[in-house]
């Protein structure tokens, strides 16, 4: 069995790697003990010195998971600027809090959250003209990969219309570069959620990809992480400018921001995240050369598919992938399945992100490639590729399919069968 979940995230080095780094980590802090929890433990120097010079900002904060770092800085940014609503761009997701989640999933109306199309001119105009009512514009850069739209989950594999993913690119980062002299302009913090991107989309993150990085004049005001930063171990870390990261009002003293958690920066997480911080330090060319294998194992498979007639293709951000369906079908969800028997270890969302490790070699590489192609072919085999074209049928669209679909459930809900 292959792993290509990446652990939701979290495996940028390779699991024999986070062994070392917990190990590290223990010896670091293990003459104090691990409980040290109302005084911190000083190995926390050794993490908060690197995050800034990483990010170029003031102040660090730990919590216990990406989530909760998330409604740390929410929390923060609305309490420091005074103003109620937060920015978000549709299909981005920024964790399971209920306050942060629209759409399925969450049953709460979310009347503070103004969720928006990405890269729209009508988007940017409404930043604009509400600019003194928002707290913050938060931004998932893993939304490069297929901007403005969720990726592909089992809840939107039933049709299946065909995406377009990295030939907007160019186009993207150029929305987030014009999109960081606008909240500059207009004062409204820019907020960059890297908690599953920060130190995978490189040595330094989405930051340095997109050419946002602390020398270029365009950082963000704020920097969630989380996953790949604990070293193995959970843990969530807000970065961000120091007039943003107030816990109480200096005008007003008994005007408090409550934001705490008895194991945030615990000893071993700090340990793990310190041995990590060193890791990544000295593996530039670890990354570079995950980039170079990702980009030929995509190039390798799809010309595979081309030639097999498969109905699919793979591409990637970094060492982020996912699978593509160049035909709409209803049957392409089982897709995942058909991968999993083929000794893949996928995460619960199919085939929506896959992750390779650094650690992964040419011969794992072109394991996974066999197994992509030797799924795609059974499942044709099987006959799951329906493409509509049979005699009597209408050719198939992913209109069509969310018709079809739609007049079945509403025919079972009222009893009605055919």
């Amino acid at each position: 069995m292959i792993d290509v979940s990446g652990s939701y995230g979290v495996n940028v080095c390779g699991y024999d790697t986070y062994k070392k780094l917990m190990h590290q980590g223990w010896l670091k802090i293990k003459d104090l003990g691990s409980n040290v929890l109302g005084p911190v433990h000083p190995v926390i120097n050794e993490v908060i010195k690197p995050l800034r010079e990483i990010t170029g900002l003031d102040e660090v904060s730990f919590h216990m998971s990406g989530t909760e770092a998330v409604m740390a800085a929410v929390r923060l940014v609305r309490f420091n600027k005074q103003r109620p609503l937060v920015v978000t761009f549709g299909g981005a997701y920024h964790g399971w809090w209920d306050g942060m989640q629209p759409g399925p999933g969450n049953e709460r109306f979310t009347s503070d959250v103004l969720a928006v199309k990405d890269m729209s001119e009508a988007s940017m105009a409404m930043i604009k003209a509400r600019a003194s009512e928002i707290a913050a514009v938060l931004i998932s850069p893993l939304q490069g990969l297929n901007p403005g739209k969720p990726p592909p989950s089992d809840l939107v594999l039933m049709d299946s219309a065909m995406r377009k993913t990295n030939d907007r690119m160019q186009d993207y980062t150029n929305w987030l570069h014009r999109l960081r002299k606008v909240t500059a302009e207009l004062d409204i913090p820019l907020v960059f959620d890297e908690v599953y991107t920060g130190f995978r989309m490189g040595q330094h993150g989405a930051t340095e990809f997109y050419g946002m990085g602390p020398d270029s004049g365009l950082g963000p005001d704020m920097i969630v992480y989380g996953k790949t930063l604990g070293g193995g171990m959970p843990v969530g870390v807000v970065c961000g400018k120091k007039e943003l990261m107030h816990r109480f009002d200096k005008k007003h003293p008994l005007r408090v921001n409550y934001i705490i958690g008895t194991f945030s920066a615990a000893p071993m997480t700090l340990g793990a995240m310190s041995a990590f911080l060193e890791w990544n330090k000295e593996s530039k060319g670890l990354y570079e050369n995950g980039q170079k294998k990702t980009d030929e194992f995509i190039e390798s498979c799809n010309k595979e598919f081309i030639d097999r007639g498969l109905p699919m293709r793979v591409d990637s951000l970094t060492t982020v992938w996912t699978v593509l369906f160049s035909q709409p079908g209803r049957y392409h969800w089982m897709y995942q399945y058909y991968l999993r028997s083929e000794g893949l270890a996928l995460s619960w969302v199919g085939t929506g992100r896959c992750l390779f490790s650094l650690d992964f070699t040419d011969a794992q590489y072109e394991t996974v490639k066999q197994a992509l192609l030797r799924a795609g072919e059974r499942m044709q085999e099987d006959g799951w590729w329906w493409d509509g074209s049979a005699e009597g049928e209408k050719n198939l669209t992913a209109s069509t399919i969310k018709g079809k679909m739609s007049y079945e459930m509403v025919t079972k809900m009222v009893g009605i069968r055919k």
